[in-house]
This record gives C-alpha cells, structure tokens and sequence, in this order.
C-alpha cells in the first residue's frame, strides 16, 4: 500500500524550500509513496520543474489576500485525497489547513518543517516577533514531527518550548542530486555582462530583504574596490529591498562595480562563472546558495550565524555579522591568492557532496514519512 504524502507549498518561485520539496517529488520512491503537490499560487520560476516532475499537481488559484475560496478547493482536495501525511513548509499553509480542518475529519498527520530562522517576518522588527513566535509554536503544538536542516535550527525552535523533548524535531540536512546545468560558459557570460576575464566576480545569491544584510555587504564592498579596482559584484535575487539597495549602491557611487541582475532562473551559469561567493546575512537556516556555491568548489564568505557555522567553519571564510571590516579582509584574502580560493574551494566541494548525498537526503525524509505512518 502506498503512503499518500502531500506537500503543501505557497508557490512555485525559486526558493531554497521550493528546490528541497522539488527533489522529494522527483526522488521519492514511488513504490511506496503516492505524491502531491497542493500549492496555493502556481506561479513561479520553478513551475515548469515541478509541472514535468510527474507527481500529482493541485493548484488552489491564490492570490494575495486570505480568500474564502482557497478554503473551499482545500477542503474539497483533502476531502477527495485524504492523505495520510500532510508536509507544511509556511505560514500561511499552516493557517489554511488548520482551518480547513474544521471542515475535514481525518486522522492525517501533519509534520511542519522551518527552514529559516524566522518563520513568519520576525525578522522585521519588535511588532512582529510576537505573531512569529505564535506562529512557531502552533506549528510546533499541531506537528507530528518538525524536520530542520541544521543544528542551528534545532537548537532555535527547540528552545521556544523547554518543555519539550527535542525528540519532537528531526534534523535532516538538504539534498542535491548535484546536477546543475551549464548553458553558458564562463567567457560568453562576462562578455554579455562586460566583465574582462582579468576581473575578480564576487556574487551573492538571496533574496533582497531585511533578513539578508546588505548594508554591511555593500560598506565592505566600498572598502574592497578602493583598494582593487579590478573587482565586481554581482547581487542576484529579487525583493523588497530591491530599491532601498539601488539608491545606495547610487548614492556610493559604486554603480559600475556592484550590480543587481535579479532573480535568475539560470543561476548555476552565475555561480559558475564567479570566483567567490558571499553570504552577508543576520541569521540562516541551511543556505542553498552557499551549498551551490560550495558544490561548484568556489571560497565562500559568509557570516558567522546559524547553519553557515555548520557548513563553513573548517571548509570557507566566516565573520561576525555586522562586520563589513573584517568581511573586506577577507574576501581580500581570497582575491588575491588564486592558490587559496582553489585549495578552499576544493575542500568545500569534497565536504557538500557528502553532506548533502541525495541519496541519503531521500532515504531520510523516506524512514521519517514511513515512521509517522506506522505510528498513526
């Protein structure tokens, strides 16, 4: 008999948790588990993957605002699939389905994952790390399991209930199948963004928001180029920050040298093309884009926060966050040794193509859907 799993997800955009839920619908063994994708808005760079993947797909059509009518194809979905484990990833997943049911008696098992060290805009001030934490801890009260991917996360989410056993949290790190596709090559791609191949590029990869820490990113930025005029930036990601960035990018001067290219479906030809990746950040997860960058065996500089501890602490470059000094130091380091960018980059490699083995990353989310399963 197979296990019915459904992944309820908010969209299809390209996103760490969309690309980890994308490889369990690819990879799953299906002989054993029957695979659906609920997923509230069917927009996004990623649709087509998950569109070809061939799991169930089951679009609830939202859009910005909380609609009555997502509750009613919600409801009918679960009423007509009745799975038998339901996987939540978001917010507003979570308030949807606890809602719906009301309407639906079944005995599913919901098992909720945080994949960040906010789970609903906590990290944009005092007034909202109340509905964070309330949020966090219905998650945690309502959830079979809580899978994490890294200690960090483990240890953060655990502590909000002291009370309970960590027992209740599973850390599984992220997976890749390590199959990333290159469309163009290294010279063709600085050619079109008008970067001489004598030019350092250092990238960073993530969404432009409070919670990424572009301020110190862009004063160590100002210390590096007026030192190295041959130097690059290049920020790829969308957000809300996105203006806030440009005008002081402007307001710099530094125009010409750090440059904002969006969100990118063909992200690896970027990371591929760079010769160091940054992570400035005020708290992380488990990074995609540092276990990219990692895989493609470039030097990463990162802060010294959450899961990047985890990943980098004996394999790249760390700093205390809000260190834009001691950041400029050491991508200075590494932009002018080519020996140590390699040799760092080398070891990287090595270390995230056993940590993040698909393989293992499958068989892992396989043992714990297996386990709610059999206790149910």
């Amino acid at each position: 008999m197979q296990i019915k799993v459904v992944f309820f997800i908010d969209s299809f955009r390209i996103g760490g948790m969309h690309k980890q839920v994308l490889y369990l619908a690819k990879h799953l063994d299906r002989s054993k588990f029957h695979i659906t994708v609920c997923v509230q808005s069917d927009l996004g760079g990623l649709a087509s993957d998950f569109l070809n993947c061939g799991v169930n797909i089951v679009s609830l059509k939202w859009s910005k605002r909380l609609q009555l009518s997502v509750f009613k194809h919600l409801i009918a979905f679960l009423k007509k699939e009745r799975p038998d484990i339901l996987f939540i990833t978001a917010p507003q997943n979570l308030i949807y389905y606890q809602i719906a049911r009301l309407f639906y008696r079944s005995r599913t098992i919901q098992i909720g994952s945080f994949r960040a060290m906010n789970f609903w805009m906590g990290h944009l001030g005092i007034l909202y790390k109340p509905i964070d934490m309330l949020l966090s801890v219905w998650m945690i009260f309502t959830s079979r399991v809580i899978v994490v991917n890294s200690l960090a996360m483990e240890n953060r989410y655990s502590n909000y209930l002291l009370f309970l056993s960590k027992r209740k949290f599973r850390v599984i790190y992220n997976g890749s199948d390590f199959n990333f596709p290159i469309t163009k090559s290294p010279a063709i791609l600085r050619q079109e963004l008008k970067i001489t191949s004598s030019d350092i590029i250092i990238t960073m990869i993530a969404r432009l928001d409070p919670w990424k820490d572009f301020d110190t990113l862009l004063e160590a930025a100002i210390l590096v180029l007026n030192k190295h005029e041959h130097v690059k930036f290049l920020l790829i990601g969308d957000g809300e920050l996105r203006s806030y960035i440009e005008t002081k990018i402007l307001h710099y001067g530094i125009q010409e040298k750090v440059i904002i290219l969006g969100e990118k479906k063909d992200i690896y030809n970027y990371i591929n093309v760079c010769d160091i990746s940054v992570l400035s950040t005020n708290g992380e997860g488990f990074s995609n884009s540092i276990l990219e960058s990692m895989a493609f065996a470039k030097p990463v500089v990162a802060t010294k926060v959450g899961g990047n501890i985890e990943l980098l602490e004996e394999y790249g470059l760390l700093v205390p966050k809000k260190s834009p000094g001691q950041m400029a130091k050491k991508l200075e380091s590494l932009i002018l040794s080519e020996e140590l960018r390699l040799s760092i980059g080398l070891k990287c490699r090595n270390k995230i193509k056993q940590l993040c083995d698909l393989d293992n990353y499958t068989k892992s989310y396989e043992r714990l859907f297996a386990e709610s399963f059999n206790r149910k």
